[in-house]
């Protein structure tokens, strides 16, 4: 399985500004990357909570942080981040918004074009219609609109009709199914596959992440102590304009920190990372 990089993490370390004794909240855990720096920063008296949708990343990363008394885990998406709160109000809350490399390469949920996985891309499995589910009884119109507004795919309606016109003849079950048949309509353009904007779609929708990115910030802004710090990674520009918003909302709008050229050439995935950091005073 492939090791997940965190992105800007020392941006992000450094954002939050955390003191050793801090309580700190991951609200997107995945495969530990940044909790595992976290931790290394926090002294005896620190205590991280984790929290991440997908239940199989959790029970893995549990499994590799046993016997680590400072952390605890919940399963639950973030926008019910104020249930894990308490009495104690964290001092610093992380979002790192999107997939990891350990769900693209290996989640057996289709979240890869790359893949020949079922169709699924939920990041919780009880989540329906995941993709399979809602492709076979869409209308094509409703897909066009998904396709064009969770990834501004200008080709959305060729694709749309394509995936309408596939299933017609037999279920879209795999994600290399989809793949190969968005790729006969959508030209390749530049170095971006042409099922990249149209998967991020289905999976922006089927799982609500814009939604979710909503009241999760505004959960976070009520249980952050004043002169706590909520660092967001985002990847695309849909979900920065919900933050960037945020941000502007709360009269805190700066410019995002992007990773070096350094940061890129290693770890080529940071490349469109966005950090933005907001104070609560």
């Amino acid at each position: 399985m492939a090791n997940h990089i965190p992105a800007l993490l020392g941006e992000t370390l450094r954002g939050l500004n955390f003191k050793k004794n801090s309580l700190v909240i991951d609200a997107t855990a995945d495969g530990g990357g940044h909790a595992r720096a976290i931790l290394a920063e926090l002294g005896p008296a620190g205590k991280l909570i984790g929290i991440d949708w997908d239940r199989e990343m959790l029970e893995r990363l549990r499994e590799e942080l046993k016997g680590e008394r400072r952390l605890k885990l919940f399963h639950l998406n973030f926008s019910e981040i104020e249930k894990v709160a308490g009495s104690r109000r964290p001092d610093a809350i992380l979002f790192d918004l999107g997939l990891s490399s350990l769900q693209l390469s290996a989640s057996g949920r289709g979240f890869s074009f790359q893949t020949d996985e079922p169709l699924e891309m939920t990041f919780d499995r009880e989540t329906h219609p995941n993709v399979r589910e809602l492709l076979r009884k869409i209308s094509e119109r409703e897909l066009e609109d998904i396709i064009r507004t969770y990834g501004e795919e200008p080709f959305a309606q060729k694709i749309s009709r394509a995936i309408v016109a596939a299933r017609g003849r037999k279920e879209i079950s795999s994600a290399k199914e989809l793949t190969e048949i968005i790729a006969k309509v959508r030209p390749r353009l530049g170095r971006l596959h042409p099922a990249t904007k149209t998967f991020q779609a289905l999976r922006i929708y089927v799982n609500q992440e814009l939604e979710n990115l909503k009241k999760g910030l505004g959960g976070a802004w009520k249980i952050i102590k004043p002169g706590g710090r909520i660092a967001v990674i985002s990847y695309h520009s849909l979900e920065d304009r919900i933050v960037k918003n945020f941000c502007r909302e709360k009269g805190r709008a700066g410019k995002p920190i992007r990773p070096s050229r350094e940061e890129i050439l290693k770890n080529p995935r940071a490349r469109s990372a966005k950090l933005r950091i907001i104070e609560k005073k």
